[in-house]
């Protein structure tokens, strides 16, 4: 388990200094990419919760492999950078979601703004 671990890690290296992207870029690009794409795999709308779910069930696993290497190579670790991690790669594709679902129900409320009437009395 843990030289899947170290092969994975050594790949995200390996990815990021070839191709120039940052961590943080990889991200947020496969975060877009992934809902994206297992919506489209799955036929699924845009709005669909279903995409988001499995992007996120991954990055849980890519973060748990990054605390496993932290833990068994006695780095020092914290949760900052792992909920930065999360929330990079979540925050984008759910608000594409969220604004897929824009003219739901359940944003009836925020969409309809009570109208001002004003009678006009003519003679």
């Amino acid at each position: 388990m843990f030289a899947l671990v170290l092969d994975w890690e050594m790949f995200k290296v390996w990815l990021s200094a070839t191709s120039g992207l940052t961590h943080h870029d990889f991200h947020l690009l496969l975060g877009v990419l992934l809902t994206l794409g297992f919506g489209w795999v799955l036929r699924r709308p845009l709005g669909s919760w279903l995409p988001l779910l499995i992007v996120l069930v991954l990055e849980l696993i890519n973060e748990t492999f990054d605390f496993i290497r932290y833990y068994v190579d006695s780095y020092p670790w914290g949760p900052g950078p792992m909920l930065v991690d999360i929330a990079l790669t979540m925050a984008p594709p759910l608000a594409i979601v969220l604004a897929a679902r824009w003219d739901s129900f359940y944003f009836y409320r925020f969409r309809r703004r009570p109208r001002l009437t004003i009678a006009v009395a003519l003679r």
